[in-house]
């Protein structure tokens, strides 16, 4: 094994288990042929069922792990969170690691822009922090504040859209730079040259011009930021589309999880500073995704350190947004894909966006993207637009038991 990814290995098993010495870490991914993954397993031992009194435990319990802490922001750092959970971590080092496990669903590009462009626009970001704000919201009636703040950019001469997020309108994006305008030239180009051509389209991918008129900008200012599980919503985007995340600074790890497959490994991939990850179409509908909080970083950036600014980009279609229903508060509503019913699953719908400032109308509709006259509202459920990931075995098999 070369020495720089033996290094990163080393430093991740590190961050998992800072109480172990680097050389008793560096023996025991040896004897476990190099695979971080067989590595933890070893040192987390079996992971039971259900909780009991009574469970085999580690062959290393009796080595004194650090108790849970909370930082200064009361949140757990991912090296002393419990993996007691049926889900295992695998760590995508490289593009080929992520074809491999998420190749219909995401792609990993290191040094995707021109070394002087990636500094100049991790330059300008730095210039603007006080356009950055931490979100707020709502979840069942508990008033929720984002871990790490966010700020929107644009071409300011196309941001014409009513874009609501959170119930709230996005109201002064910050205008894109000149360095800014360029990456996202870049990135145009590259999707739609290069990636969307090569990939077969899926049912509801529309057919235009790939275009990232908007982006936004989450900054971790420090390691104990973080992005809870989600999927993005599909209110603007609508479905089956691509998004386009760069990162910019220090490397974070990325993770991604099935949202429904019971015992489905959780995906894990090192963004170090000028990638590019891709979520292609149905990665929404199909997986969340996070960023965990850290108590120590794989990889500090020269110039901010421990800083992170992850660049979301997204294309919004006017006619899909302009077309889309409003509810009864008068806002464009939420889509999403049910995920959670095996009978459900795979059917899209419309509900309330301003739930998200605790003012949920209850307005609630199934979609059908045929029905532009009828603002994407399916008229019956035999009209609701549906689809399955060839992936999801229990839901193929389960329709073809109820015919």
């Amino acid at each position: 094994m070369g020495n720089s990814l033996l290094s990163e290995k080393l430093e991740l098993l590190q961050i998992y288990y800072p109480d172990y010495s680097t050389t008793f870490l560096e023996e025991l991914l040896h004897s476990c042929d190099d695979d971080v993954e067989k590595t933890r397993a070893l040192i987390e031992g079996p992971q039971p069922r259900k909780r009991s009194n009574l469970y085999q435990r580690s062959i290393f319990s009796h080595i004194k792990r650090r108790k849970e802490c909370k930082d200064d922001q009361g949140f757990t750092s991912l090296s002393t969170k419990s993996y007691n959970h049926a889900s295992r971590v695998i760590t995508l080092y490289t593009p080929e690691d992520v074809e491999r496990h998420l190749g219909k669903f995401a792609s990993f590009y290191p040094n995707f822009l021109p070394e002087k462009l990636s500094n100049e626009l991790l330059h300008d970001l730095k210039t603007n922090l006080s356009s950055y704000k931490a979100n707020e919201f709502y979840l069942f009636g508990n008033h929720c504040v984002s871990n790490h703040s966010v700020a929107v950019f644009s071409e300011y001469s196309k941001a014409k859209l009513d874009l609501i997020y959170n119930g709230l309108l996005i109201r002064n994006p910050v205008p894109y730079t000149n360095s800014f305008s360029k990456a996202v030239q870049l990135l145009q180009d590259f999707l739609n040259d290069t990636i969307i051509p090569q990939a077969e389209p899926l049912p509801f991918q529309r057919r235009e011009k790939w275009a990232a008129e908007y982006c936004l900008v989450n900054y971790y200012e420090k390691l104990s930021n973080n992005l809870d599980w989600h999927s993005d919503r599909l209110s603007h985007i609508g479905p089956h589309n691509y998004i386009a995340s760069v990162s910019l600074g220090c490397t974070r790890l990325f993770r991604l999880r099935s949202n429904h497959k019971k015992n489905a490994p959780i995906f894990e991939i090192p963004l170090p500073h000028n990638s590019l990850l891709i979520m292609r179409p149905g990665c929404q509908e199909e997986y969340k995704h996070c960023v965990n909080s850290m108590s120590r970083s794989v990889a500090l950036h020269p110039e901010v350190g421990s800083t992170r600014f992850g660049l979301t980009f997204r294309h919004y279609p006017p006619e899909f947004i302009k077309n889309s229903p409003r509810c009864k508060c008068g806002l464009g509503m939420t889509l999403r894909r049910a995920f959670k019913s095996v009978d459900t699953r795979g059917r899209y719908f419309w509900s309330c966006e301003n739930k998200y400032q605790n003012k949920d109308c209850g307005d609630f509709h199934w979609a059908d993207f045929t029905n532009e006259s009828n603002h994407y509202v399916a008229e019956d459920l035999s009209q609701v637009s549906t689809w399955v990931s060839p992936d999801d075995v229990e839901k193929i098999e389960y329709d073809k038991k109820e015919k």
